[in-house]
């Protein structure tokens, strides 16, 4: 009896499952890429919120999960409410608007410095914000200027519940 390998033979690669591979790997890198870096605004919005509230600092913890990371010590003067309220303040003061109308409860495991990963309780809210109405961005196109079409970039924040520390994410899409 003759043994069957699983094999895939060379002639079975078309072009195009080489392209589409391609393609998908490609955009797996440069969108891991993109998202896992901290727009300048945000560490311009960071270090402005860190002078003005001393007794609130953000700290920078990591970049992980496309997310750039911060902690917040806990005390019992600010519970969830105000700790999400500051954060959303931040992202609302640099052109972002909600892009829906109520936060989610979900868990997530943001990076800890002296702890292994632990699913924590998140809330998380997604913004949009309106790349052309803060610029008087035009394409060119067939030897005429022409309006791009509406460009959008989108944040995820995410705040998270930790007995020491509140955890806060941001992931940009640009």
């Amino acid at each position: 009896m003759k043994r069957r390998t699983n094999r895939i033979r060379p002639s079975a690669l078309t072009p195009g499952i080489v392209l589409q591979a391609g393609l998908a790997i490609a955009l797996l890198i440069g969108g891991t890429a993109q998202a896992a870096s901290i727009p300048a605004w945000l560490d311009d919005a960071i270090s402005e919120w860190n002078a003005e509230n001393p007794e609130l600092q953000i700290e920078f913890v990591d970049i992980k999960d496309s997310y750039v990371w911060y902690r917040v010590p806990t005390s019992a003067d600010i519970g969830h409410q105000e700790i999400r309220s500051s954060i959303y303040e931040i992202i609302l003061g640099h052109g972002y608007k909600l892009g829906d109308d109520e936060e989610l409860v979900t868990t997530a495991k943001p990076p800890s410095p002296t702890a292994p990963y632990k699913a924590k309780k998140c809330w998380t809210r997604s913004f949009v914000l309106d790349i052309d109405a803060l610029s008087n961005t035009t394409s060119a196109g067939a030897g005429q200027r022409e309006r791009a079409g509406t460009r959008q970039r989108m944040l995820t924040s995410m705040v998270c519940q930790d007995p020491a520390y509140w955890f806060t994410g941001f992931r940009v899409l640009q």
